[in-house]
């Protein structure tokens, strides 16, 4: 399995300011299963960085390259795509290609919050002139451009764009790594079907994302309603469209006591436990494809 967000980067850069790696020896031995990761670094307000994740001092290009040698040193094994989410102190266009440079691969313009790029889901506003050259800068580069946690003005300011871009003949990779059908969860971070057919259209991939709240406001019989969410966005996406994703925030608990919705999911038995649950519906060779293939076709 390729999970398609995991804060994987977040949590070596933690483990590195806390000088203290007994964690990621953890995660290695409950990620033996795990084909690879789009390991993410995520960024949220500055307040909230301190708050929750201990970190005042916030530089980008450094972190992202600590956190991505790190990555190399403990998990070489992996496959990976390097991805960042919220690219709120990300300078310019400039360092957006430093950052590629070091290996990044995948961008989310926005966390919850509004940047100076564009905005997430506190705030009504859609896509600015700043990030419509920041998203152009990073099409030309070969970063793909992740939608979720975009909010819906942001949300189709960026399709709007990509489209024309595409039509300029430009390669464009699209992804929403971990959210799920808005039909079945109204939840805010979730995709209504407008959405999810506008991701096909562009030929996208929709990481389905195995987090409680994201699955069913009350976290009742969780894996039948995610069978349900990975059936629902098969019929319009697609066999060769879908993934999966953990979004895994135990890390958070355990590292700094945050509270954290439940995850349905641990790494050590997702394989197992997803090849069973989608044995009754779905061949073997649609099984690779929803757990690995169709990302390593996509986007590696």
């Amino acid at each position: 399995m390729i999970d398609a967000h995991y804060d994987l980067l977040t949590i070596l850069y933690c483990c590195y300011i806390e000088n203290n790696f007994s964690y990621i020896e953890k995660i290695k031995s409950n990620t033996k299963d795990i084909k690879g990761f789009i390991a993410n670094l995520y960024f949220m307000s500055k307040e909230e960085m301190k708050e929750e994740l201990h970190i005042e001092d916030i530089d980008v290009y450094e972190m992202f390259k600590i956190s991505t040698n790190l990555f190399k040193k403990y998990f070489s094994d992996k496959e990976v795509i390097f991805s960042i989410e919220g690219c709120d102190y990300i300078k310019d266009e400039n360092e957006l290609e430093a950052l590629y440079n070091l290996g990044l691969r995948n961008i989310l313009l926005v966390w919850n919050c509004e940047n100076k790029y564009a905005s997430g889901n506190r705030s009504e506003k859609g896509l600015s002139e700043l990030g419509k050259k920041f998203i152009e800068k990073a099409v030309s580069l070969g970063i793909s451009i992740d939608m979720s946690h975009m909010n819906k003005n942001t949300f189709w300011d960026t399709i709007e764009l990509l489209k024309d871009l595409k039509n300029k003949g430009k390669n464009i990779k699209v992804l929403a790594s971990h959210s799920n059908s808005y039909n079945l969860c109204n939840h805010l971070r979730n995709l209504d079907d407008d959405q999810i057919l506008a991701i096909k259209e562009l030929d996208g991939i929709v990481g389905l994302v195995s987090y409680g709240p994201f699955i069913n406001k009350y976290e009742n019989n969780l894996e039948n309603n995610y069978l349900e969410h990975i059936k629902y966005m098969k019929k319009i996406l697609g066999i060769d469209n879908i993934a999966i994703a953990t979004d895994n925030m135990e890390f958070a608990t355990d590292l700094y006591g945050v509270s954290e919705g439940i995850s349905l999911y641990r790494h050590e038995d997702i394989k197992d436990k997803l090849t069973k649950l989608l044995s009754n519906y779905y061949n073997k060779e649609e099984i690779e494809k929803v757990l690995y293939k169709n990302i390593e076709n996509h986007l590696m």
